[in-house]
């Protein structure tokens, strides 16, 4: 049988039926692979390195802006307005979601090897807030989690947490740490406990650049009497990693203080880094960092 011109033959509507499923499943494999999130992050990591450049354009202000997100085990969430909302069902999976943000922050802003603040005649502490974090009440379903999270064993976790098959821990990545032994070796030594996070409150993900090295050596001073300060600490044993100090809050009653941070000499760059944090949103003790300037936008 002859076909008449402009009909469309049984081989041509397969191929289109072929070509239209094809188009469908990138598509959603697109929207799975959540390239505009990635992408925002590239955008940050991006500028930053743009804005260290000895090129014309390098004052660009950084293109670097704060995500708010909420972490729960049903996937509600009473704590925030239309946040991104990860949904955990173990432990583990809190606490590598939670060391994601913090790693995401730190590669963003250039894993301490950029110097994106420039010179100044004083030592300013320049913060970048990555991300806003609540944790849903729902969490308590979670076997091992009643109402908050004990750093120490959020630190000692994630020792055994690969960023990648492969790779190396977030442990080692957030604190040049391999083994969760020695870090709390070298924690304990400065009279510092771990603490703990609660979920009936908000917290940031963040991290920070001084802008004259030194800085920690005085930060703080006067601070040690109040209920809760900002303090800096030699970090015995951490100078073969170039770790500078630890960052304390401190405690009411003269008690041992709970671990904020740490910093970091930079790689090749005459500055100092606070690694990534997180740090209770608005309170006094993220108030006495006495960040000069928040270098994402809100």
């Amino acid at each position: 049988m002859r076909f008449k011109k402009g009909e469309i033959s049984t081989q041509q509507i397969v191929l289109l039926i072929i070509l239209l499923i094809s188009f469908i499943v990138i598509l959603f494999l697109l929207f799975r692979l959540d390239l505009g999130k990635e992408s925002d992050e590239d955008i940050c990591h991006n500028s930053v390195i743009l804005r260290a450049s000895p090129l014309p354009d390098a004052a660009t202000p950084l293109q670097c802006s704060r995500t708010y997100v909420c972490i729960s085990q049903d996937g509600s969430c009473e704590g925030m307005t239309n946040p991104d909302i990860i949904k955990v069902k173990t432990k583990r999976e809190l606490y590598t979601e939670i060391a994601k943000k913090m790693a995401d922050c730190w590669w963003m802003f250039g894993e301490g090897r950029v110097d994106y603040v420039g010179n100044s005649l004083k030592p300013n502490l320049y913060c970048s807030i990555c991300s806003q974090i609540v944790f849903d009440n729902s969490l308590n379903k979670i076997d091992g989690i009643n109402g908050k999270i004990d750093q120490k064993d959020f630190y000692s976790a994630i020792e055994n947490i690969n960023r990648s098959d492969g790779g190396e821990s977030y442990l080692e990545y957030l604190t040049s740490y391999s083994t969760f032994s020695s870090f709390q070796n070298a924690i304990s030594r400065q009279n510092v406990d771990f603490g703990t996070l609660s979920f009936n409150r908000p917290y940031f993900v963040m991290m920070g650049i001084n802008s004259v090295v030194g800085v920690w050596k005085w930060s703080g001073v006067g601070a040690a009497a109040a209920v809760v300060g900002c303090l800096a600490a030699p970090f015995t044993g951490g100078a073969s990693l170039g770790i500078t100090a630890v960052i304390v809050s401190a405690a009411a009653g003269g008690g041992a203080g709970y671990l904020v941070g740490t910093t970091i000499k930079g790689e090749g760059v005459d500055k100092e880094f606070l690694r990534p944090v997180i740090i209770e949103a608005n309170a006094e003790a993220f108030d006495r960092l006495g960040c000069k300037d928040i270098l994402t936008s809100s």
